[in-house]
């Protein structure tokens, strides 16, 4: 399957556009769910999906794929449009997003979502998640890049500080 994309800035332009109308309309049907956050978010997810990861949306649990991981879980709409539009699941299962019994939860669930590589919401763990999934890379002699997106009110959190800490310790 495909693994980058050699997208133009213009069309990761249209995409990150393409991708905000998703998020507010998903939002909408919803009836709940942040925005800001989101919104925010997905000119860095649309670089990352679209020019800089190496996943293959065919294959979501291909074990050499660049690993993401969304830290602020809350803004989870964000990473689902991206996935959409990226090819791991149908644009249309935007308009199910926090529903009762929708892949797409309020928060990022790894065990029922495609190309959710870390579950999240509890602020500051993914970041943590993030740097024992890069140590574990580098002991399983890989070489994927661990990428993780952490917001700015969890950087308040003392285990992100531990955690940068950590990774300054092994070179992550």
């Amino acid at each position: 399957g495909m693994t980058q994309t050699s997208a133009s800035i213009e069309e990761l332009r249209a995409i990150a556009r393409r991708g905000r109308r998703e998020i507010v309309k998903a939002v909408a049907h919803a009836k709940g769910g942040h925005i800001g956050g989101p919104l925010s978010a997905f000119d860095i997810l649309t670089a990352l999906y679209f020019r800089v990861l190496n996943v293959r949306p065919d294959e979501p649990c291909w074990p050499d794929r660049d690993r993401f991981i969304l830290s602020k879980g809350h803004a989870s709409i964000a990473l689902y449009a991206i996935l959409a539009l990226r090819g791991y699941f149908p644009l249309q299962e935007l308009s199910t997003f926090d529903a009762i019994d929708s892949r797409l939860q309020g928060h990022p669930d790894m065990t029922i979502t495609p190309g959710v590589d870390m579950s999240s919401g509890s602020l500051g763990l993914g970041f943590s998640a993030g740097i024992g999934m890069a140590l574990a890379g580098r002991l399983a002699r890989k070489t994927f890049t661990t990428c993780v997106m952490v917001g700015d009110g969890e950087c308040n959190e003392g285990i992100v500080w531990e955690g940068a800490h950590v990774a300054q310790r092994h070179a992550l």
